[in-house]
């Protein structure tokens, strides 16, 4: 999966729709090298809570807030916390904070056209959790992006394990448009793609339904959870989107539309296309 940060636009290792924090990328023009901030933080809210090209239903998201600490060392050590919190969770009975990541990984620093990464994330939940993502706990990643004249191609492999285990390539195009600003400022547009490969036993577990069944002893009761079967390793799906991003010293503000299309989605599952937004907030601390 990829995702992008607000000032940086590379892959990183936290969900689809959240803030994420890579090495900064100089525009297509421009590639002076500029240090690592070491420590960010970040504010993002959505309209939809997506993960892997998947979302909950309808009726169990309204989307999410999400923040996270990120560490950078010059060296390449890259280090993050992930907290997410539900704008549908009086609903499910959830906590306040009904899911987080935590992130250890090592990152290029070169000045170069090749960004690579390799990361290891914890993923936990709590509570009566809707995301899709509930079943998976650990997470073996590691991703590639080139700089090419005119686009950036990135592409990226993931290893879940958990309840569920599974693997995903996730590949995107894009390309960065530098607008007007003011003198020490900067404003993108970076129209982007991306494609997800894999399996999704995660999100067949997500399905699943649980229902109690009387036994042969007087009175006695067991749970039997009846989940969906999963296709096997295919497309997941197709991202749209278009960050657009404001740079101001070390804030950086983010606005992203987005319209995903989901493919070959299990029985009982949405596989209505829809848009969503994410407005995210970064700030810089040294």
């Amino acid at each position: 999966m990829m995702r992008c940060s607000f000032w940086g636009g590379l892959p990183s290792a936290l969900l689809l729709g959240q803030l994420a924090t890579a090495a900064p990328v100089p525009s297509d023009s421009a590639r002076a090298p500029t240090p690592l901030p070491r420590l960010t933080l970040g504010l993002a809210s959505a309209t939809r809570t997506t993960y892997l090209q998947r979302a909950p239903e309808p009726a169990d998201d309204q989307g999410y807030l999400g923040t996270t600490l990120t560490y950078q060392a010059p060296q390449g050590l890259l280090s993050s916390l992930y907290l997410n919190h539900s704008y549908n969770y009086r609903k499910l009975g959830e906590p306040f904070i009904n899911y987080g990541e935590l992130m250890v990984g090592w990152q290029s620093v070169r000045d170069s056209d090749t960004y690579w990464t390799v990361q290891y994330t914890h993923l936990f939940s709590y509570g009566e959790s809707a995301l899709v993502q509930s079943s998976l706990h650990n997470n073996f990643s590691a991703s590639v992006t080139q700089f090419f004249g005119l686009v950036t191609a990135s592409l990226s492999a993931d290893v879940f394990v958990g309840k569920a285990h599974d693997v995903v390539l996730t590949a995107d195009l894009s390309h960065r448009f530098q607008l007007p600003a003011f003198a020490h400022d900067t404003l993108s547009l970076e129209p982007t793609i991306e494609l997800g490969t894999g399996s999704q036993h995660f999100y067949a577990s997500s399905l699943a339904q649980t229902t109690q069944v009387k036994t042969r002893k007087r009175g006695g009761t067991t749970t039997v959870t009846a989940e969906p079967s999963s296709p096997a390793f295919n497309t997941l799906g197709y991202t749209l989107s278009a960050p657009l991003t404001y740079t101001a010293m070390r804030y950086a503000l983010a606005f992203t539309p987005s319209y995903l299309v989901p493919l070959h989605v299990p029985a009982g599952g949405s596989d209505t296309a829809f848009f969503y937004f994410t407005l995210g907030i970064t700030r810089s601390f040294w």
